[in-house]
């Protein structure tokens, strides 16, 4: 079987399981929102606040350093699992105990018990690290959907259950705790592999400047995906930042299912070919239009319907969010695509230049935080989405150079995917507009017609102004269903 053929059935695993997660976690969340209160979600949007800092030291980055090596002893594997057992009892450890402080912090004495609990989750997940990065560097995505579905499907059952019973902020939780617990029983069931009890550290050694560097770049990426939770929640308040974490994650779903879909396979994938730089430009250009043919009109679409989409799925005590959505779906535009920097690299190697990257990046994002705090939760929004935009260009042109890549080059691929999309706002925009002037008053009807408008008028367009991507993409989309057939 050939890379590009491993590469395709691989990303169709790898949607398969996203899209189940999707399904199923729009479905929890939309119950979990008419059970719980906005406060409830704010409370765990704390915590994880804190919890997200503590997991980027929870294996060094060693695990994404052995998809990356092209050879990894049984030796080293060995000892990269006890050094992350150590680790996650380590850090369980620690994080338990600072939960006083995490509570004075916020104000909120209810946080010490729920940080407590979700510490456990680091000593949990410690056990199968290491057989994750196996699956991954063996491009073994289709066991990889089949144990974040079970661990989804599992735990969000469960989380409903605790919820209907009364459990409140608990069963948010003990969601974090089951998904981890279940994940990690799923993937040692699957590989199979079982650790030597050996500590060599010499071939450790091997993967750790790698590994410090994507570390260190986690470490200030946090504060740039994190600070605005942190600063709501701290001078605003739970239930603002219940709002915000709405929108936030609304946001996040087209991102982590679409673009994290194909960036879960294509950091693997371009790590096999890292060192043909032709080969690795053109696929890295190639799986960004397919991302954004799909990202730029989920998110122009989420921007015009979401008055209707909100009221509709979560419910009137959430309409606060309405403009937060609008505000952060052209942020998840232009990070659709500019996230998967990354895979160029990691794939190359170079997380020493990601690290300095970061820590630039993150310092614009942190004042511009700042600045946007004085107008409220809203001002947050439209600072994260004026810096993201500022950072793009320099984010682009800086790896891009790692595999002779030129932006405009890049650029111009992306012309009719943006055109449509702009014209798919337009319509749905006027779609919206004709239906309330003629007297039409249900949301879901309304949302059922501007969703047909925009697919027709997106398709349309695309199909006009780029037969060659609309084919490609229907033929790709083949592709994946095939799937099955393995």
């Amino acid at each position: 079987m050939t890379l590009e053929t491993r590469t395709v059935r691989s990303i169709g695993w790898s949607a398969t399981s996203q899209l189940a997660q999707l399904l199923m976690q729009v479905l929890m969340l939309a119950i979990l929102a008419r059970l719980l209160t906005p406060s409830d979600f704010g409370l765990i949007a704390m915590v994880t606040v804190f919890s997200s800092f503590v997991s980027i030291f929870a294996n060094f980055g060693l695990t994404s350093a052995i998809v990356q090596k092209k050879e990894v002893s049984d030796e080293t594997l060995s000892s990269t699992f006890w050094i992350n057992i150590g680790l996650g009892a380590l850090l369980t450890l620690a994080f338990a105990a600072s939960a006083p402080l995490i509570a004075a912090f916020f104000a909120e004495p209810r946080l010490t018990p729920l940080v407590v609990l979700i510490s456990t989750t680091f000593f949990i997940s410690s056990f199968g690290q290491v057989q994750t990065a196996l699956l991954t560097k063996r491009l073994n995505f289709k066991a990889l959907a089949v144990i974040s579905i079970a661990a989804t499907g599992v735990s969000g059952v469960i989380s409903i259950a605790l919820a209907f019973a009364g459990y409140g902020v608990w069963s948010l939780a003990w969601l974090a705790v089951l998904s981890a617990f279940v994940t990690v029983v799923v993937t040692c069931v699957y590989t199979r592999w079982v650790p030597h009890f050996l500590l060599g550290l010499q071939g450790v050694k091997g993967l750790l400047g790698f590994g410090a560097n994507l570390t260190g770049f986690s470490f200030v990426n946090y504060f740039a995906r994190n600070a605005d939770n942190l600063l709501i929640g701290k001078f605003l308040g739970a239930a603002p930042l219940g709002f915000y974490n709405l929108a936030y994650n609304l946001l996040l779903f087209p991102l982590n299912n679409i673009s994290n879909v194909i960036g879960s396979v294509m950091f693997p994938a371009l790590s096999i070919i890292q060192h043909d730089k032709q080969l690795v430009r053109e696929a890295y250009v190639t799986a960004n239009r397919y991302i954004a043919v799909v990202t730029f009109p989920l998110l122009m679409w989420l921007l015009v319907a979401a008055p209707q989409l909100i009221t509709v799925v979560f419910g009137p005590k959430w309409i606060s969010a309405i403009v937060l959505v609008q505000i952060l779906a052209l942020t998840g535009m232009i990070q659709s695509i500019g996230t998967n920097v990354g895979w160029i690299y990691m794939s190359q190697g170079r997380t020493d230049t990601m690290l300095k990257w970061g820590i630039f990046a993150a310092s614009i994002a942190l004042i511009s935080f700042a600045v946007g705090l004085r107008w409220g939760v809203e001002g947050v929004a439209i600072a994260y989405t004026i810096a993201s935009y500022l950072l793009a260009y320099p984010g682009f042109a800086i790896p891009f150079r790692l595999i002779d890549l030129k932006v405009r080059h890049f650029a111009a691929q992306f012309q009719s995917i943006i055109l449509a999309t702009l014209t798919l706002g337009i319509i749905a925009f006027l779609t919206s507009i004709s239906l309330e002037r003629l007297g039409v008053t249900q949301d879901l009807t309304i949302l059922a017609i501007v969703t047909l408008a925009s697919l027709l008028s997106y398709s349309a367009v695309i199909f006009v102004l780029d037969r060659e991507l609309f084919t490609e993409s229907v033929r790709l989309l083949g592709q994946l269903r095939s799937i099955d057939r393995e």
